[in-house]
């Protein structure tokens, strides 16, 4: 492995050098066959010497040198005579050559970073062509001039060139061996040329820069240029829309601050509903909405937020992204009424109903065994002792049980030991029932869903779904997923035609209407996690609380600031981000707007209501009918039982 690895090193080797050769074996057949050049050799060193300087300065890795024939400054005399590829190639600088003449002006120059060249006739073309094909911002110029006429023609013409903010031209005026070193750009379409004044070359001193501020920081002063924003009026948590243009909210704020820091001026239009942008024609890729003002470059950028996804990107440029979110799944809690009219059983279990049933007939057995062993064998009739039958004994312990007391006492040590039993057994049963009742009421947990995530939700067909319409889970899954057999897809289009389509109101035109859909039952709201749990808290603190929201994320994202199709503003603005960033700036306005705590907790918050008791009136009317019912038996029975002689003589006695 280690000889492959040498060998094939070899090979790159021999290769760079057999490419120098090429190169020098082009520039000295043009050498031979070019007419006798008027530089004089003080000038040519000059020259060479600043295109070394500037390339080793701004660590330019590769280096394209093209010259025309009829270029009398930049010559290939002059590139040889001087030994300027040798000295570039010696920093590991990769150099490429070419002859921009006849028959030459079709040369493709996209793939060169760094070009340098003489500013002439035959290059104006080059730069024409570069500006039309975007070249012109994908490599960094070094265009020398050898007069002042020359160099003001170039810096004119800039105002037709896309030389933006993310530009890098460099007008090096060469002039007896001194250099003033220029860089024109515009800070946007609707810009004037501002030229900055880079540095300066003799030599003498070499190349001096004048700041040592980078690119875009030498650049962040827009100079009030004038940006037109759009917006659509949804959440004013993201936007809210003030005086004199100015805005508000988590995103609001991160564009202020971006005009802030970059001094540019700020107009802006909103969008009426919920105008995000969507394909509106396949056919010609037309969107509406912010997207569409980008597309058609009727707006800068949005001034409110706009979620990244795949199919906007190809439209549109994005900054970084400022904020994730996500699309939640919320649904109403419902009501269990069979768990209500059970919760007066539930606090103890099974068990416990049969061990206390147990303990307290033992006491009766034990009560009554001890009574009438006193009455018989220990004691003479007393008036008022306690001694009563089997059925007394067991009312007697009932009564302890439910904490009634009896009129009764006993008298006998044994009695009295198994009273208090029963009485204390009754006390801590009743205490440890109650409190448990309590807690249990308190912390009762509301019926279970039949489902807890979409693809479950995609399997119950009685379920309806909902969304704002035009939402970003609306173009999913009826139009990005409608050809797609990925799983998200497939979930996606088995909820959009199971849940969606059952009733055409499914889909809302806000937030608040889809939480009172929810609110009324079998329905599942999809909304942006932050944002709807904003709306949930300006419900009523009950409503709220009755509000669930499901386990799992689905389409999670980030959101971002639009801007047009190839924005010069995206680096720069991302950089600026990125600051705000790291120095907690959007994470304090995330805690400012989007907090999302709501005023109500289900675990804390009980409200007695009437399902809440029912299970005690259902009793108590049960408890009636059966007294009732009992009656009727007793009054059979004892006419049943009861002699008719006395009952004759109990009619004689009334008579």
């Amino acid at each position: 492995m280690v000889d492959e690895a040498r060998e094939k090193t070899a090979r790159m080797e021999s290769f760079s050098k057999t490419k120098k050769r090429l190169i020098l074996l082009m520039f000295s057949v043009h050498f031979i066959t070019a007419s006798t050049s008027a530089t004089t050799r003080s000038e040519c060193l000059c020259l060479c010497q600043m295109i070394y300087d500037v390339t080793t300065a701004n660590r330019w890795l590769s280096v394209t040198i093209v010259f025309t024939d009829e270029e009398e400054i930049l010559t290939p005399r002059c590139i040889i005579g001087s030994r300027l590829l040798q000295r570039l190639w010696k920093v590991d600088v990769k150099v490429n050559a070419f002859n921009y003449g006849s028959g030459r002006q079709n040369y493709d120059i996209s793939h060169h970073k760094n070009v340098v060249t003489v500013y002439n006739n035959l290059t104006r073309r080059l730069l024409t062509k570069a500006n039309s094909m975007g070249d012109l911002l994908a490599a960094s110029w070094l265009l020398v001039t050898p007069s002042k006429e020359g160099e003001e023609e170039l810096i004119r013409r800039m105002e037709t060139y896309d030389a933006f903010i993310d530009s890098s031209i460099l007008v090096a005026a060469f002039t007896h061996c001194e250099v003033k070193i220029r860089s024109p750009y515009r800070v946007g379409p609707k810009g004037v040329v501002i030229v900055e004044n880079i540095g300066t070359w003799n030599s003498t001193r070499g190349y001096q820069t004048h700041s040592k501020l980078g690119h875009y920081d030498r650049r962040a002063d827009f100079r009030e240029y004038p940006i037109h924003g759009v917006g659509v009026n949804v959440f004013e948590f993201f936007t809210t829309y003030l005086e004199n243009n100015t805005v508000s909210g988590y995103v609001g704020d991160l564009v202020t601050a971006l005009q802030t820091t970059h001094n540019f001026t700020l107009t802006y239009g909103i969008l009426k509903g919920y105008a995000y942008g969507s394909l509106v024609d396949p056919a010609s890729n037309k969107w509406n909405g912010m997207v569409g003002e980008l597309q058609e470059r009727r707006a800068d950028l949005t001034v409110s937020e706009l979620s990244v996804t795949q199919e906007r990107s190809e439209i549109i440029t994005y900054t970084q992204p400022i904020y994730m979110i996500s699309r939640k799944l919320f649904v109403a809690t419902q009501e269990d009424f069979q768990k209500k009219l059970m919760a007066y059983a539930l606090p103890m279990e099974s068990l416990l109903y049969v061990v206390v049933a147990f303990t307290m007939a033992l006491l009766v057995v034990f009560l009554f065994v001890s009574e009438r062993t006193y009455s018989r064998y220990l004691s003479d009739k007393v008036e008022g002792e306690f001694s009563a039958g089997f059925s007394h004994v067991s009312w007697y312990m009932v009564s302890a049980l439910l904490q009634q007391g009896s009129a009764t006492q006993p008298v006998n040590g044994a009695s009295r030991v198994i009273f208090w039993l029963g009485y204390f057994l009754s006390l801590i049963v009743c205490t440890s029932y109650s409190a448990t009742l309590v807690s249990h009421l308190a912390v009762e947990r509301p019926a279970s869903l039949p489902f807890s995530n979409l693809l479950e939700l995609s399997l119950q067909p009685d379920w309806n779904a909902g969304c704002n319409e035009n939402d970003l889970f609306q173009v999913t899954a009826s139009q990005t997923c409608l050809n797609s057999q990925t799983e998200e897809c497939r979930v996606l289009n088995n909820v959009w035609n199971t849940n969606f389509m059952r009733d055409p109101n499914n889909l809302v035109s806000n937030y608040t209407e889809g939480l009172q859909k929810v609110l009324k039952g079998k329905y599942v709201f999809i909304g942006v996690g932050v944002t709807t749990n904003n709306y949930i808290r300006q419900l009523d603190s009950r409503d709220a609380c009755k509000i669930k929201e499901l386990p799992g994320s689905y389409l999670t994202g980030g959101i971002a600031i639009g801007l047009q199709p190839s924005s010069p503003f995206k680096i720069i603005f991302d950089r600026s981000l990125q600051k705000m960033r790291e120095n907690g700036l959007m994470e304090k306005l995330g805690l400012k707007y989007l907090s999302a705590k709501r005023l109500c907790s289900s675990s804390t918050s009980v409200s007695a209501k009437l399902i809440d008791v029912a299970a005690l009136f259902l009793l108590l009317f049960a408890g009636i009918g059966f007294s009732l019912v009992f009656l009727l038996c007793e009054v059979s029975i004892v006419r049943l039982l009861r002699p008719p002689e006395r009952m004759g003589n109990l009619v004689l006695l009334k008579s």
